[in-house]
């Protein structure tokens, strides 16, 4: 997809807010910012491809692009190798203790 259809041809999601309390661009950061306290553990990153996508980054530099939260969860598991629970204890643990 060219940068301009991602600009202009951005589809709403449904993990996207119903609200327009925020821009959506806005609100599209602080999710990132959210995801990536969570992916942290398995130290790994991701950030906003044109508006219109995730991608979602491995400590050894393997790169996959997400249209959505349900398969970001599915890119991140296929990067770490293992499955991946965003409801593990042990990651809520981690969270509740860094904030």
């Amino acid at each position: 997809m060219c940068g301009l259809c991602g600009l202009l041809g951005e589809d709403i999601h449904w993990s996207d807010p119903l609200s327009a309390e925020l821009p959506r661009r806005r609100e599209r950061l602080q999710r990132i910012t959210a995801i990536n306290r969570v992916l942290a553990p398995f130290r790994l990153n991701v950030c906003d491809f044109q508006g219109s996508a995730y991608l979602v980054q491995g400590p050894t530099g393997r790169q996959e692009l997400a249209s959505g939260l349900d398969e970001l969860w599915d890119k991140a598991h296929a990067i770490i190798g293992r499955p991946l629970d965003p409801l593990d204890p042990r990651l809520l643990q981690h969270l509740e203790a860094a904030s």
